[in-house]
């Protein structure tokens, strides 16, 4: 059992941005002790500013709507009704799902770019292997601007990881995973994404877990969204950008509840959005300034994970013409402690089935 405490919200009647404060969460073990929620930022001061969307009235038939109201309720952009993602928008915009008010909590973990990019790339044409120390998964690169179109937009399903460490370690540390869809980061310094965590602590035999969804526009950390998730739930995100403010925009569905959460946000002062490449990714992210042991998922399935940029459609195991397709296993070290890891090991890879149906497994100190 856990018990949340997140921010309260304070509402400006007309563009319905918020201010927030936010108490430690306080999570019940299984032996009825009590754990403190992973990660939060002590200065919550620095959390990045959000734009709620307005919630859709009661009755709101998004298939129906215009542009202009989808976009005044904050639903992802319409695709045509002939494409291929149109019926998965359909079931991402069913009025069947609740639209929850969001309460946020800023975080110390950062989900970055691809960190210890290997020197060796292997493969044929456009579609290449190669290996990060946090990032594994599927990413699509092109020329700047590739993603930078009104409406660009980057989806994906996938089922929340039982969120354990390693079978036959409880070393009283929090194990950390992260999964999401996103823009920029591969061959760029920002990362425009959303997604979820799955994260574990075992101390004395007894394993505590946390689960939640966020955003995050980086070097932003990340910032949690109470869109209350856990192990095993079916999850779909689209991330999508915008040419006017603001410019990212994060819709999160957890199917198996009906529950969704909407949030419009900008990139942090200074940064520039490169629109360069396009990411479905299974991260260990950095807390505190450095990686976090990979929480050992055992297996997470995802489907439907494709991409939309001028016109064009990008699927995370097809190399579109003129873009250049990455499959990234992620390896070690480093890892903690350092002699469970001391030569180059694989922790986590997806693989692909088809263009767009994709399976992601840990290995090496993380299982």
């Amino acid at each position: 059992m856990k018990r949340r405490t997140f921010a309260s919200l304070i509402f400006a009647a007309a563009s319905l941005p918020f201010t927030y404060t936010v108490d430690a969460q306080v999570i019940i073990t299984p032996g009825g002790g009590q754990v403190v929620a992973p990660a939060i930022s002590t200065d919550q001061s620095v959390a990045q500013a959000a734009i709620v969307s307005q919630a859709p009235p009661a009755g709101f038939n998004a298939v129906m709507a215009s542009d202009t109201l989808l976009a005044q309720f904050g639903y992802p952009p319409r695709p045509a009704l002939a494409s291929a993602d149109y019926q998965q928008w359909l079931k991402l915009v069913s009025p069947t799902i609740t639209r929850m008010a969001p309460m946020l909590q800023q975080t110390n973990i950062s989900n970055g770019p691809p960190s210890g990019l290997s020197n060796t790339i292997t493969g044929v044409a456009n579609s290449l292997a190669t290996t990060s120390t946090n990032w594994s998964g599927f990413a699509q690169t092109s020329a700047a601007g590739t993603f930078k179109h009104n409406g660009d937009w980057v989806f994906g399903e996938w089922m929340v990881p039982k969120a354990q460490q390693a079978f036959g370690v409880c070393d009283g540390t929090w194990w950390y995973s992260s999964q999401w869809v996103g823009f920029d980061g591969y061959g760029s310094s920002d990362v425009l994404q959303a997604g979820t965590e799955a994260d574990a602590y075992c101390s004395g035999g007894v394993t505590t877990t946390f689960y939640s969804a966020w955003y995050e526009w980086y070097p932003f950390n990340e910032v949690r969204i109470s869109l209350p998730v856990s192990g095993g739930d079916l999850m779909g995100g689209e991330v999508w950008y915008t040419t006017t403010a603001p410019y990212g925009h994060a819709y999160l569905v957890d199917y198996t509840n009906q529950h969704s959460i909407s949030i419009n946000f900008n990139p942090p002062a200074g940064t520039v959005y490169q629109g360069n490449s396009v990411e479905w990714v299974v991260e260990r992210p950095g807390v505190n300034g450095s990686l976090a042991n990979l929480t050992n998922y055992v297996a997470d399935a995802w489907n439907y994970a494709y991409g939309y940029g001028g016109g064009a459609y990008y699927y995370a195991n097809a190399a579109t013409a003129g873009a250049t397709n990455y499959s990234i296993s992620m390896t070690c070290p480093p890892w903690k402690p350092s002699t469970s890891c001391t030569t180059k090991t694989t922790l986590s890879s997806g693989y692909a089935y088809g263009p767009y149906t994709l399976w992601f497994y840990n290995s090496g100190p993380s299982f």
